[in-house]
């Protein structure tokens, strides 16, 4: 009997989608995907339930499963993780990274605290700002706590910190999306106005047992094409 190992979900899901060129109608069926990719029928189907939950395919009882052939056009999704960096790269812009602030600090009461870590915690606190082009876009401040010795490279994306610098394998992010005018200082970093209306965006990145790996703010200057934020939500008829 062939012994049909389960590869990683997240391989099986990258395979699948590269089985389907930009005007491909569907995928090939269940039994075909599992042919095709070595894995099982059920890892297949659970593969499908995934891609489905965040809008890369759409399956319909009896009929085979369609992409969702709008997504290379879609920009950056902020409902999945991602690095500035790689994503504009992959928009086709050449990306830069200055590091503004890289600095252990220990968090003290202060109103211009956004995050919930205890008074007292010690962190690695980073100002990181991306240009697209050599244009500035986007300025992000990340906290990650530190409770490990170890040598933090601020240029990492912050998921990665977490891991290094405190053990904590990132789960979820939690985000809060405001529209805000540009404080002085942020302005001064971005080359930009004070006052200019931005995104702002507020995330706390925690474990699978609710410990925090960090909490980061970020602030955008309008996105170039391909860029933009975008989310992929599913309607049920």
């Amino acid at each position: 009997m062939t012994d049909k190992r389960a590869p990683d979900q997240d391989a099986l899901i990258d395979r699948i989608l590269h089985l389907w060129r930009a005007d491909a109608e569907t995928l090939p069926s269940e039994p075909r995907l599992a042919e095709l990719t070595g894995a099982s029928r059920n890892s297949v189907r659970e593969a499908l339930i995934r891609l489905e939950e965040r809008g890369y395919v759409h399956r319909t009882q009896g009929a085979r499963t369609s992409p969702n052939r709008r997504l290379p056009g879609v920009g950056r999704r902020i409902d999945e993780q991602f690095d500035h960096s790689l994503s504009i790269r992959s928009a086709g812009y050449e990306p830069t990274l200055d590091v503004v602030v890289a600095e252990r600090v220990t968090l003290l009461p202060g109103d211009d605290r956004y995050d919930d870590l205890p008074d007292g915690t010690e962190v690695l606190r980073t100002r990181k700002m991306w240009r697209v082009d050599g244009v500035p876009y986007a300025l992000a401040e990340d906290l990650v706590p530190v409770t490990r010795t170890a040598d933090l490279d601020a240029r990492r994306p912050v998921f990665d910190l977490a891991e290094t610098a405190n053990g904590i394998r990132v789960a979820w992010e939690t985000m809060w999306i405001d529209a805000i005018s540009l404080d002085a200082e942020r302005a001064r970093i971005l080359d930009a106005a004070p006052g200019t209306p931005v995104i702002e965006m507020t995330y706390c990145g925690y474990g699978a047992d609710d410990a925090i790996g960090y909490w980061s703010r970020e602030v955008q200057l309008p996105a170039p094409p391909g860029l933009r934020n975008a989310l992929i939500r599913r309607v049920h008829s």
